[in-house]
């Protein structure tokens, strides 16, 4: 890359937050990207690089000058080019003067509002050399940040203050000003091993003399180097690294040049619950964990340095992560005074919405609703005890100290204190599980105990948020509404479970400000999630619609329909015969929309033709097997059967004319079509099928 590189580009800094980087890298790719192409100034490759103290951005293939183009511009209408002495009106005078061209270039030419000038205009080429400096000016004023301040006397905004720029085209300087900071070819090697300057003389050699310099440029080399770093300490620690793919990318924008330092705390703080240690060490300090062979935490953790390891790095970190684990061992020790219940009676003090109430209200409305949901699953009397127990404990320990010290550990504690309470397993287990799945992709809980709190949490959090009017509008969703409902829907699916969503939402419409309007919206808000999750599981647009049309929500039940439907249709004898079934649906609902009231009697000694008879004959036969495997929710065996009834089909309507001329026969057998439709109709709705 850089061997071949003609275009490179600097901004040198104090250490950038770690968490700015990411973003800053894609947003600058995209902004050059852009804003070269908009300057007509071709390139190949464009590549991004960062370190804490650095943003880089290297470019193959720069062309030297503008690309040549012919702009076509249009102007004012025909008639109102020139006056009646046949001078240029002012509408066109003005666009001649505003786009340089003359009346020369001018001509007419149609189009579908009508005869308009239009004129072409060869764009001047300028050297790419003359054009850059500005374009990379603008670049490093507009790059976002959450946060941008101000240094000195300076008017630009940065994350930190800018203290070199380094831009070199065709290995040659391209000097410019921003703010009194001149760009050169001067970079910076380790802040610490290598603090001086160091001239780049070709683009070629800029990588490789930031390395002898100490600093390791590209992201991706860093992180495995980081990644290899900590797994060989931690086996000379004795021990086995705890994954953290999330904190090796944070600490891998915390470094030039990693090194991975071996430290340890006092083992009396392993008294303390696994997870607090954990976090304290991640959230606070950006440290890695350590577990024996046999998966228990050890007293040795790792840091990632940008410094060799010495005595004084050791010590120092050490000694940070001690006065951290005594604040957790106070906080620990403060809350297991009391008993996790004993948080209960504070959540009234807890404000949770001004128009919703305090967490304790939101905690009995979930009671409520995890008994509909409970009501509904059809569940026994012990079972409903844990889940109405995990409801009451489940927000407890939003008052512990622990959880007001690390908001992260809510749920995890709860679980922990609740075990050391003496707790149910299902019901300690469900007060960290009702906050999954959290994000997507994430563990969906399967134990009854946490589905039912999981389900009935996020259902009141969309209810509520849509009473007091927080309802997602476009990509907006701060409350992650969408996420909720998904998750609502993928605990029952996953966990075959059959619940009617409307009847659950109608039944709790009253705790919220005009609940009984709100449930119509809310099941509309919750069928375009389930849309998503039928199409990810590889559904057909007009599968999907002939199960979610039918106005019912049970979601596991229409996601077995769909998924049959689904399987059957790739045969090609089903194929043929749902086009039969759609042919049945459009000539009974074509008769049923002029004719709504209608009655239809069905009267076998009518049947003149065998192929109506057999008809008649087949479904009669397969009532009972249709309607118990209708009633088992058995839909293989009832798209068999339809599979079955093809010929059937298919030589009713080769040997009978269902809109006869004689009115009783024509209403007999659209009498057989009726008997034949309304068993299916609330099995999927055929109309919806394309052919």
């Amino acid at each position: 890359m850089f061997d071949k590189a003609n275009l490179l580009f600097e901004i040198g800094s104090e250490e950038i937050p770690a968490g700015y980087i990411p973003p800053a890298l894609e947003n600058i790719k995209k902004m050059m990207s852009d804003k070269l192409s908009t300057a007509r100034i071709d390139f190949s490759v464009i590549e991004v690089y960062a370190t804490p103290r650095r943003i880089t951005a290297v470019l193959c293939g720069v062309s030297d000058t503008q690309r040549d183009e012919i702009l076509e511009l249009k102007g004012p209408s025909a008639d109102r080019g020139y006056s009646e002495d046949g001078k240029p009106t002012p509408a066109l005078l003005g666009f001649l003067k505003g786009n340089d061209v003359e009346e020369k270039d001018l001509e007419i030419q149609e189009t579908p509002k009508g005869k308009y000038y239009f004129a072409k205009k060869k764009m001047k080429s300028g050297k790419t050399e003359e054009i850059l400096p500005e374009l990379l000016s603008s670049v490093i004023k507009e790059l976002p940040f959450p946060k941008k301040m101000k240094w000195g006397t300076k008017q630009i905004g940065y994350p930190r203050p800018i203290r070199y720029i380094l831009t070199l085209f065709n290995d040659k300087v391209l000097a410019f000003d921003v703010d009194g900071i001149v760009s050169s070819n001067l970079t910076r090697g380790h802040y610490v091993q290598s603090g001086s300057m160091i001239e780049i003389k070709k683009i070629s050699e800029y990588k490789s003399k930031l390395k002898d310099a100490g600093v390791f440029l590209d992201q991706n080399e860093r992180r495995e180097m980081i990644k290899a770093e900590l797994a060989s300490a931690a086996k000379k620690a004795g021990g086995v690294l705890v994954d953290d793919e999330e904190l090796v990318s944070i600490v891998t924008y915390l470094v030039e040049k990693p090194h991975a330092v071996v430290c340890e705390f006092n083992s009396d703080y392993l008294k303390i619950p696994d997870i607090v240690l954990i976090t304290e060490m991640r959230e606070h300090q950006k440290y890695f964990a350590v577990r024996s062979e046999d998966g228990k935490l050890t007293n040795k953790f790792l840091v990632v340095s940008n410094n060799p390891a010495t005595s004084f790095v050791k010590d120092g970190n050490e000694r940070v992560i001690r006065a951290r684990f005594s604040d957790a061992e106070f906080f620990f020790n403060e809350d297991r005074k009391h008993k996790l219940e004993s948080k209960i009676e504070s959540l009234k003090t807890v404000l949770f919405h001004k128009e919703l109430g305090s967490i304790y209200d939101k905690v009995e409305r979930v009671r409520k609703t995890a008994s509909v949901i409970s009501k509904q699953l059809k569940l026994d009397a012990a079972v409903c005890s844990k889940i109405d127990r995990a409801v009451l404990l489940s927000k407890a320990d939003l008052n512990t100290s622990m959880v007001m010290e690390f908001t992260s550990l809510q749920g995890k504690m709860g679980r922990i204190y609740a075990l050391m309470d003496g707790e149910d397993q299902l019901v300690a287990d469900a007060i960290e599980d009702h906050y999954r799945p959290r994000f997507q992709g994430d563990a969906v809980p399967s134990s009854i105990v946490s589905v039912v709190l999981s389900s009935a949490e996020k259902i009141d959090n969309i209810m509520g948020s849509y009473s007091v009017g927080n309802i997602p509008k476009g990509s907006q969703d701060p409350y992650a509404l969408r996420r909720q409902a998904n998750a609502v829907a993928d605990l029952f699916i996953k966990n075959r479970l059959n619940a009617d969503i409307a009847l659950i939402l109608d039944e709790c419409a009253s705790m919220y400000k005009d609940g009984k309007n709100l449930v119509s919206k809310v099941l509309e808000f919750f069928s375009a999630r389930v849309n998503t999750i039928f199409a990810d599981a590889g559904f057909a647009h007009d599968e999907i619609d002939a199960c979610l049309s039918l106005g019912e929500y049970d979601y596991y039940d229409l996601f077995l329909r769909a998924g049959v439907l689904n399987k059957f249709r790739k045969a090609e004898d089903f194929s043929a015969m749902l086009l039969g079934f759609k042919r049945i649906n459009n000539i009974y609902n074509s008769f049923r929309s002029k004719n709504e009231n209608y009655t239809l009697d069905l009267n076998e000694k009518l049947f003149s033709a065998d192929a109506e008879k057999n008809l008649h004959s087949f479904f009669v036969s397969k009532k009972d097997a249709i309607d118990s495997a209708i009633a088992s929710k058995n839909y293989d065996a009832v798209f068999s059967v339809l599979t079955e009834a093809k010929s059937h089909i298919d030589k009713f309507f080769d040997d009978v004319m269902v809109m006869d001329k004689d009115t009783a026969l024509r209403d007999n057998r659209l009498a057989l079509l009726e008997s034949i439709v309304l068993r299916f109709r609330g099995l999927i709705d055929f109309s919806k099928i394309s052919d």
